[in-house]
């Protein structure tokens, strides 16, 4: 491996040719402060992202499975199977948003409960 000019990254060559420079282990809590700062902190809610996309999925499924169930014909096959394929992906997006909403709560509730007790052994 040789030091690759002009950067902090390392270049190893195997059998004549030139490779990849490799990659430098990054601080992870940077990475994630970074990742926060580009993302208004919303990485630690995604639920807040999904729940929306879960609506609208919702709707447009609903609608498209009435208009296509409605409407009898050979070529409405394949729609109805995107429609209630659509209808399907929008349920799981709110159950999914729904489950990291209540897993949320409970860290905050075990997280409440154990405050007081680190409060109370620092009075001592």
């Amino acid at each position: 491996c040789t030091e690759a000019p002009r950067s902090n990254s390392l270049t190893c060559l195997q059998g004549g040719k030139p490779g990849l420079p490799l990659a430098t282990a990054t601080d992870s809590t940077a990475t994630l402060n970074k990742l926060a700062l580009a993302t208004g902190g919303t990485e630690k809610s995604w639920y807040r992202c999904i729940f929306p996309f879960g609506i609208v999925s919702v709707v447009i499924g609903v609608a498209a499975t009435c208009i296509t169930f409605t409407i009898n014909g050979p070529q409405m096959d394949i729609a109805k199977v995107v429609s209630v394929a659509t209808l399907i992906f929008g349920v799981g997006l709110l159950v999914a948003a729904y489950v990291c909403w209540r897993a949320k709560r409970e860290r905050q509730r075990k997280r409440q409960r154990q405050e007081p007790l680190s409060l109370e052994q620092g009075a001592l």
